[in-house]
């Protein structure tokens, strides 16, 4: 069953130190990126997925459903959240937006929903052993400061407290694919390989 949220999924930026694009990467003959998008959907209603890097490339080798392209991607993941939250705001969504990173492959349906259930309003973030991470649930209210301040969202969340609702827990946040040794030690658990 769809959770009542949307969500963004911020793949744009690129993977120099992987040395290829990560959302490319193979996941049991497909690409990482589809695979992620397709888990997201079935949770999600609507995903989209802000591509920007390589942006032909993936979307010529990906199936992906709701696609947009953030031309601005090399100004960094404040560039990328505003593209997305742009693009809901013309599809009139007016759910909360669950905002997760590409080459964060273990976020589960689990975290979407420990954060719904947590949240109040404003912006409900995760905290991994006392460190802020994602994905962020965005109430619809908060559309506009996110979408004008361009920052990276957990930043602008960690420099507004009044407006931060935290779900705190023992475990580590879901492991990014940043580099070569990361695709073996993360994608097994994504249940993936």
């Amino acid at each position: 069953m769809k959770a009542e949220a949307a969500g963004i999924l911020l793949a744009a930026g690129p993977s120099d130190a992987l040395g290829e694009p990560v959302q490319l990467v193979d996941v049991g003959g497909r690409p990482l990126l589809e695979v992620l998008a397709e888990r997201m959907a079935g949770w999600l209603d609507p995903l989209v997925v802000v591509l920007g890097w390589c942006a032909e490339e993936i979307l010529a080798a990906t199936k992906l459903g709701a696609v947009i392209i953030n031309y601005d991607w090399e100004q960094g993941i404040g560039s990328s959240m505003r593209t997305g939250l742009d693009y809901l705001s013309r599809e009139r969504v007016h759910r909360p937006a669950l905002v997760a990173l590409g080459n964060q492959p273990g976020i589960t349906e689990g975290h979407l929903r420990s954060l719904q259930a947590a949240h109040a309003g404003g912006v409900t973030m995760p905290v991994y052993r006392y460190e802020p991470g994602y994905p962020l649930l965005l109430d619809r209210s908060q559309w506009d400061r996110f979408m004008s301040r361009g920052l990276d969202p957990l930043d602008i969340a960690r420099a507004h407290p009044e407006w931060v609702t935290e779900v705190r827990g023992d475990e580590r946040a879901p492991r990014r694919i940043q580099v070569p040794t990361d695709i073996e030690a993360v994608l097994p658990r994504f249940g993936a390989a």
